[in-house]
């Protein structure tokens, strides 16, 4: 749809300043190679580029306006309206809105936020929305879903730029979607990008520490999530769904105002709106048993795993409060059968095990190697790596969760960006050794993340595990400023049929 400039600005709260023109504007956009003629650029100040420096290619290639912060060093003729804004950002979340004629408020949205379990959160209840005849869509670190129709999300983001994600938005409403799913995460919060969802749900899982190169310390961090809640109290009939069992971040979003909030809790906070008892695992998945306000149910998860017990609860809980019956609910989470590149088995016929999971903090890490822990005969493997020009805080402490909980941790390469490998190897090492490995013996360095897999499957003797942690379902290694296609579903498996 078009919207003119005057529109576009009142929907963003801007008044548009006296004199502008009011043009007529098709689409908005902050990549200056997308701009078209009839486009709004709009000049983000990115983390390695800034987009105001592209703001006369942008009219140039027909922009027909500009929204920017300052008037850079290469600004659009005079000729071109440009207006002046304190930050571009959330007014690019509203104008998106806008063009797309603000979907998200004829939807049902949920945001799911926290550390770990997002996407498999968001997979559970798009699954329990959809067994229940409430036509779902779901948009996560790893596939958009539309219905049944499932795409791979190949853009490397947890949660789109807000022009793509009210796109997104926009094409669940015309193909008929009722709720939607959106796993939210922390920049998304903290660069506004989602600041024009008009948000039903706020989901919590499990907060710990991540990213601290953005948000500085797990306090701020913990206030980014927290935006989702602030959200939501937007709406009257607002519901927030929070981790009874988390002791950090539960104290604090419990006292945020929203309209219904409802607790969960599979570690036996008898408080809590939503638990789980009896919990155990097996090789065919997790079994519990649910007390909610809708009544109990036995619950049997094909997923691994037993912090899924968590992760179900929280779904369940969206699900039934957003308006779905348990029975439907139950038998859509308990009929998932996979999500990709969590808790993910490979099983060529060997005689070990081999798993793949994104688990890529600390805290996630440890939670996997204590649960493979229980399973494993022999040896436990651990191949992982950390990203470059991130959160280095959080690389010392994966290599001591290695070298505590695995035998034989291997370090690799996973996203090294243009920092180098090397560095970052060193500092995942030197927490393992302080952690009691023993480097070359049980913490070897194997810089090929293809290499390190194939030394790791072909010394895996029978009734060993062999967790493969940090890409998961990630299609690309980023080095330096390139993405190498990758697969670790498929260097598993290359290593296996070698192997065998």
């Amino acid at each position: 749809m078009a919207l003119s400039l005057h529109e576009l600005l009142r929907a963003a709260g801007i008044t548009p300043p006296s004199g502008t023109p009011n043009v007529e504007v098709r689409d908005v956009v902050y990549d200056s190679r997308r701009v078209r003629p009839g486009s709004l650029f709009v000049a983000i100040p990115g983390f390695h580029v800034d987009g105001h420096d592209f703001a006369a290619a942008a009219v140039a290639a027909g922009a027909v306006a500009v929204v920017a912060q300052r008037i850079s060093d290469s600004p659009p003729p005079a000729s071109t309206p440009l207006i002046i804004v304190d930050d571009t950002r959330p007014v690019l979340a509203w104008f998106a809105a806008a063009l797309a004629g603000h979907p998200s408020r004829r939807l049902t949205v949920a945001g799911i936020t926290g550390t770990d379990g997002k996407t498999t959160t968001t997979t559970m209840l798009w699954a329990a929305w959809q067994a229940a005849g409430m036509r779902a869509g779901a948009l996560t670190t790893v596939d958009f879903r539309v219905g049944d129709v499932i795409t791979s999300n190949k853009t490397r983001q947890t949660t789109l730029e807000a022009v793509e994600l009210q796109r997104h938005l926009g094409d669940m409403l015309q193909s008929g979607c009722e709720c939607v799913a959106v796993e939210t995460s922390s920049h998304a919060l903290k660069l506004h990008r989602v600041d024009s969802i008009d948000y039903r749900v706020a989901v919590f899982t499990r907060v710990t520490s991540e990213h601290l190169d953005l948000h500085g310390s797990r306090e701020a961090y913990l206030a980014a999530k927290a935006r989702l809640l602030d959200l939501v109290s937007r709406r009257d009939d607002g519901i927030a769904i929070v981790d009874a069992d988390d002791e950090f971040a539960f104290p604090v979003l419990r006292e945020r105002s929203v309209a219904n909030l409802l607790s969960y809790s599979a570690g036996g906070h008898l408080e809590a709106d939503v638990r789980a008892r009896a919990v155990s695992t097996d090789s065919s998945g997790v079994a519990f048993t649910a007390d909610t306000p809708w009544g109990e149910a036995a619950v049997h998860l094909r997923l691994a795993g037993w912090f899924n017990a968590n992760n179900a609860l929280a779904a369940i809980a969206a699900a039934c409060s957003s308006g779905a019956p348990l029975d439907a609910v139950v038998e859509g989470i308990s009929n998932l059968d996979r999500v990709s590149g969590r808790m993910e088995r490979i099983d060529m016929g060997q005689p070990f095990t081999v798993v793949i999971d994104y688990a890529h903090t600390a805290d996630a890490l440890a939670k996997v190697l204590r649960e493979l822990r229980l399973a494993t005969q022999g040896r436990l493997w651990v191949v992982f790596g950390s990203a470059g020009e991130r959160d280095r805080d959080k690389r010392p402490a994966l290599g001591r969760v290695a070298a505590e909980l695995a035998d034989i941790a291997v370090i690799t390469d996973e996203d090294p960006r243009e920092e180098a490998p090397e560095n970052i190897f060193a500092e995942i090492a030197g927490g393992a050794v302080k952690a009691g490995g023993r480097l070359g013996e049980t913490v070897l360095i194997i810089p090929d993340r293809h290499a390190a897999i194939e030394h790791a499957i072909a010394a895996a003797r029978a009734g060993d595990t062999v967790l493969l942690a940090g890409k998961g379902h990630e299609s690309c290694i980023i080095a330096g400023r390139d993405s190498v296609p990758y697969s670790e579903r498929d260097a598993a498996e290359a290593a296996l049929r070698r192997r065998l």
